[in-house]
């Protein structure tokens, strides 16, 4: 099967991106479906502003993240669908057990990255 060589750059542009353990946190953050600000990233996260601009500069690079402004803020937002796919397809293949999706993972875990205490959330398909 042909494949076009600007889809083939696209997706591995998607996959550079999403290739960090600290920029799939953000994007399940951003995918929740409403706006974020970076500081808001910061709050939650407890990383220092610096991280959270290194990864979400990766991610708007990559073309899974837009920035607005709005006022003194600028409001972040997950706009590739491919991302919320890739995320619950990997979770799956990890998770085979549960059917939990990513972000229900992601969601799970402490500030730092680590496991915190999370629990299995069954997938309502």
């Amino acid at each position: 099967m042909p494949t076009d060589p600007q889809d083939l750059k696209r997706a591995a542009r998607i996959f550079k991106s999403l290739a960090h353990p600290g920029r799939l946190q953000i994007a399940c953050l951003l995918g929740s479906g409403r706006y974020t600000t970076q500081r808001d990233l910061i709050e939650k996260l407890g990383w220092p502003q610096s991280t959270v601009a290194r990864h979400v500069g990766a991610l708007r690079l990559g073309g899974l993240v837009t920035a607005r402004r709005c006022g003194t803020e600028v409001q972040l937002e997950l706009v590739e669908p491919v991302a919320h796919q890739l995320m619950d397809t990997v979770c799956e293949w990890v998770h085979p057990e549960t059917g939990e999706h990513f972000n229900h993972r992601l969601s799970g875990l402490a500030h730092d990255g680590s496991p915190g205490a999370s629990h299995a959330v069954a997938r309502a398909d």
